[in-house]
């Protein structure tokens, strides 16, 4: 796996795509790197709210797998995006109306 950088982590948001493949591929990097969880969930809430509004649920797509399957590695990401959860959810129902959003 590449190192960890804020900029590689940036790079990487910027080309996540929807599919299941992509957000798994990304969040087995994320959860590799996990010893970065404060700034991992920073700058992915930072580029959530960057993101065209097509885009936003995937991030929360994102999210969701990251905690899921990193439970068994620890609880960083878990602690961590307890923080910004909420405020990431609100942003998303409020500027991402669009078929996705409005399905959850």
């Amino acid at each position: 796996m590449s190192s960890f950088s804020e900029s590689a982590l940036e790079k990487k948001l910027t080309e996540l795509s929807s599919s299941q493949q992509s957000v798994q591929t990304l969040s087995l990097w994320i959860i590799h790197h996990r010893k970065h969880s404060g700034l991992i969930v920073k700058v992915w809430h930072r580029e959530l709210k960057k993101a065209k509004s097509s885009r936003k649920l995937t991030f929360l797509y994102l999210a969701n797998d990251v905690i899921q399957n990193s439970k068994k590695k620890g609880p960083e990401f878990t602690k961590d995006f307890e923080t910004v959860l909420v405020d990431a959810c609100s942003h998303v129902t409020y500027f991402g109306y669009n078929d996705g959003v409005i399905r959850l």
